[in-house]
């Protein structure tokens, strides 16, 4: 039988943003199980137990109380619709509780808001939507708010900007949970983006779609499957014909990011799916993703993720183990 994972309370109140709250809990409440051996255990937690009903008149059924919250792994904080109001005091002290004992805190968009009467905002880097952040400065000076961010993870408060950026920071979440590769497949299940980082900007200078006959998704095709390879701006320019300026100001335009940045970004998840799968040497996968040396590899996960990758390597085969064993022991049709 599959075993569980992380147990996940999705708050709901009155005037919660039943967009936060039915996107993100199509990540943490579906039970993808099947495919990944183990998934959250979610629960939809009230004030108190009873059907709640969000903003634009959703209504969500409560089955738990704060109680099931103030055991959860995880507690996510949909948006705050009256950021001018205190939210109620007994939701207040379950975050901060929850927060106490070793639990994450994720709020989407202005959520936050709700963090912050929790006091759980002081001296920590946040976000919320952009046109909201001024506001969110001014009520919690002491956060260090940033309002181009789409998601912060700041020692187990997670904050994310608002609607499809609360999407980003749970696919953020479940990587660290289950890894990269579980992260990809369930962006292609539900045809998201594999991967924004919280630091990419909430609004890029253009729209991401990008134009017909376009050869930049063509090429960030081709440089996935030739990670191993050094690319130079002109380089990457003459394989699109473009100028090396042109190319960068196009590639910001459709990603957000410069060429370096985005092949940075590639070369990590990439080295993150090898360390997953298989057994290659930390100086094979270097080579693999373009890293170039173990010592580049080790650097650049230090810096991105805050883990080596052998323990990186060690989390996730230590978390899988578990999941082979209850394989074994299951009993199989055929002996019966």
């Amino acid at each position: 039988m599959p075993s569980h994972g992380p147990e996940v309370a999705m708050l709901v109140y009155s005037g919660a943003g039943s967009f936060d709250y039915v996107t993100v809990n199509e990540i943490f409440g579906v039970d993808y199980s099947a495919r990944f051996g183990s998934w959250y255990r979610t629960r939809a937690c009230g004030v108190v137990p009873g059907p709640v009903e969000l903003d634009s008149g959703v209504t969500v059924q409560a089955e738990y109380g704060l109680d099931e919250a103030a055991r959860a792994d995880l507690l996510v904080v949909p948006g705050w619709t009256r950021e001018h109001e205190v939210p109620p005091r007994a939701l207040l002290t379950v975050l901060r509780r929850a927060y106490q004992r070793g639990a994450r805190i994720m709020s989407i968009c202005t959520g936050a808001f709700v963090l912050g009467h929790a006091g759980l905002l002081d001296h920590r880097r946040v976000t919320t939507h952009w046109a909201l952040a001024p506001l969110l400065v001014s009520l919690f000076p002491a956060a260090t708010v940033e309002p181009r961010a789409l998601f912060i993870d700041d020692r187990r408060v997670l904050t994310a900007a608002g609607m499809s950026a609360g999407m980003d920071l749970a696919l953020h979440v479940v990587r660290g949970d289950f890894g990269a590769d579980a992260a990809a497949t369930l962006a292609r299940r539900l045809v998201l983006a594999g991967y924004r980082s919280g630091g990419q900007a909430q609004f890029v200078d253009s729209p991401l779609s990008p134009d017909p006959g376009d050869p930049l998704p063509d090429l960030l095709d081709y440089l996935r499957r030739h990670l191993d390879q050094r690319w130079s701006l002109d380089a990457l320019g003459a394989q699109v014909h473009m100028s090396a300026r042109t190319l960068a100001r196009r590639f910001h335009r459709l990603t957000g990011m410069s060429p370096h940045q985005w092949l940075t970004r590639e070369r990590i998840l990439a080295a993150q799916r090898l360390l997953e799968a298989g057994d290659e040497s930390v100086e094979q996968i270097a080579a693999r993703t373009g890293l170039g040396s173990a010592g580049n590899l080790r650097h650049s996960f230090r810096r991105e993720l805050g883990i080596s990758p052998q323990a990186y390597r060690s989390t996730f085969r230590s978390r899988r183990a578990p999941e082979r064993r209850d394989e074994q022991a299951a009993p199989s049709s055929s002996g019966r």
